[in-house]
């Protein structure tokens, strides 16, 4: 019976944390996957820079580094690594 109470009592309080909390585990998992849309342009914008030459600069590498780690916290695919791999043979300069 106080179950019953309790909920009669707070059910609009009860309604509007689980819809509150609902819609922000929503909108954190749309974060994520701007972030990851986003970190894997960045990482396709350099690539496709350097490709041709095969040559990355210092700065290129660290960006493209820091850019594919994060990706890669944040559940990303497997497509990156492969270009990360790739990467790693190209020409550094200055």
């Amino acid at each position: 019976m106080q179950v019953l109470e309790f909920l009669k009592d707070y059910w609009f309080l009860i309604t509007f944390l689980g819809t509150f909390s609902i819609g922000m585990f929503s909108f954190c998992m749309s974060m994520i996957e701007a972030t990851k849309c986003s970190l894997r342009n960045d990482i396709l914008t350099i690539y496709d820079r350097c490709k041709e030459d095969k040559k990355i600069t210092h700065y290129e590498l660290e960006s493209i580094q820091h850019s594919a780690e994060i990706y890669f916290k944040l559940k990303g695919n497997s497509f990156i690594e492969a270009l990360m791999e790739k990467v790693k043979e190209f020409e550094i300069t200055d």
